[in-house]
């Protein structure tokens, strides 16, 4: 009987012990996840178009390592946020992709200042989103993730701030 009323009970123990994961997860620890993925995605993006529209052989590269870093941090954002029930960003935001959309229309040098100085400005945005988090995140493992891709994004930015002028 006791083996009856325990294999009743486990999966409401089970569903209480993640419904209390999901709710450590505060709107702004999931506001940032949708934007980080959201930003993730943009740079992924913008990578690949560089990839087919850059002259400049430091933009490729930098456009390489771009779409590499990214899509790995959006694979670990990924799995990160299924433990927690998240939700991803399905495609870069508004302003994102109005950025996206004004650089398909250039070429050559024109694309490359224009992708190198949207590299600076949104490295220096995705820094700052991460900062607060790692500073303020509630969620432990959110938080930990937002600390450990600091170090990358302020590497990129650097990167990006190092491209030669156009």
């Amino acid at each position: 009987m006791r083996r009856i009323a325990f294999i009743a009970l486990a999966p409401l123990v089970f569903a209480s012990t993640y419904a209390a994961e999901f709710a450590k997860t505060t709107t702004a620890d999931a506001d940032f996840v949708r934007r980080a993925s959201s930003a993730g995605l943009t740079e992924v993006a913008l990578g690949k178009l560089a990839a087919e529209q850059a002259s400049s052989d430091s933009v490729k590269k930098f456009a390489a390592t771009m779409v590499d870093d990214h899509t790995k941090a959006n694979e670990a954002l990924g799995k990160l946020a299924g433990t927690k029930g998240l939700q991803l960003a399905v495609a870069p935001e508004p302003a994102q992709q109005q950025e996206i959309d004004q650089l398909k229309g250039l070429d050559g040098a024109k694309f490359d200042r224009a992708y190198s100085d949207a590299m600076v400005r949104d490295h220096k945005l995705a820094t700052g989103l991460y900062q607060l988090e790692a500073d303020k995140g509630e969620d432990p493992e959110i938080r930990d993730w937002a600390r450990g891709q600091l170090p990358v994004l302020k590497k990129h930015e650097k990167l990006a701030d190092d491209l030669p002028p156009f």
